[in-house]
């Protein structure tokens, strides 16, 4: 169900070399975008990048100018989880290309069937790249049929989780799956607290084998801002194919993070 998520950037080429280098993803031409979510977008260069099989691709866009924040210090839309078929390969495959590890690989969730790492993405995104031997209980996740698969979870911080995932809730076909606290490797290592302070996170099921995952952030961090603009580079949309508003709207409580449908 997740098409794409829209990701701002203040350099095109670079973007797309650290996606099509540092994870694998394949860039298709590029084009000049039109009914972007955001104004100021439209008429940008632009460039879609995609895995192996069905399912969310990464819309990288121009906008000269656009600010890098640090990965997962931003409310609004913080990550894209990629499928891989293999996370330690995943690894040295990003740090090959010059992308900065945020967490090692290792095992995640309940049951050991998945295994992810984290890096920072190019335009101030994290990127999660995640090998799904079993989903977990409750979960229907895809698995993979290449190196590289598509985006199948959306992570988004909440300065409000309830608000925000109620409005998830009230519009989308979600089946909310999990609801706890748990420590945020990546997380906590960008924000610079103990590695084992947990975050309270929620994760809503969506069809087609994609989830959108709520975090809480400590808004009281100094480290966590809100979006101020456009010009803050990273994921500023995240687009759904199928049920849904025909709009672009504004999850409430996420900091402006917008969510639309194809």
């Amino acid at each position: 169900m997740i098409a794409s998520v829209t990701v701002v950037t203040a350099d095109l080429d670079a973007a797309v070399s650290a996606y099509r280098d540092g994870v694998g993803l394949e860039p298709g031409s590029e084009q000049r975008t039109s009914g972007a979510p955001l104004p100021g977008l439209d008429g940008r260069r632009s460039v879609v990048l995609s895995g192996t099989g069905t399912g969310g691709v990464v819309h990288v866009v121009e906008l000269p100018g656009a600010r890098t924040p640090e990965p997962l210090t931003t409310l609004g839309w913080a990550a894209a989880e990629i499928l891989v078929a293999d996370a330690d390969e995943a690894t040295e495959r990003a740090r090959a290309a010059g992308l900065r590890v945020l967490a090692e690989p290792r095992p995640v969730g309940a049951g050991g069937g998945l295994r992810a790492v984290q890096v920072a993405g190019p335009a101030g995104e994290a990127l999660y790249l995640t090998q799904v031997d079993r989903a977990p209980a409750g979960f229907i996740l895809p698995r993979p049929r290449g190196p590289v698969g598509p985006v199948f979870i959306a992570v988004l911080a909440a300065g409000d989780l309830e608000t925000a995932r109620g409005a998830l809730e009230a519009r989308l076909p979600t089946r909310r799956v999990t609801d706890h606290p748990l420590p945020v490797r990546a997380l906590n290592a960008q924000l610079g607290r103990p590695a084992g302070t947990l975050h309270r996170i929620s994760t809503l099921q969506l069809p087609d084998r994609c989830a959108v995952e709520v975090d809480q952030y400590p808004v009281d961090d100094p480290a966590v801002r809100a979006r101020r603009s456009p010009h803050d580079g990273g994921i500023v949309a995240v687009t759904l194919r199928g049920d849904g508003p025909g709009k672009t709207w504004t999850v409430p409580g996420a900091g402006g993070a917008l969510m639309a449908c194809a």
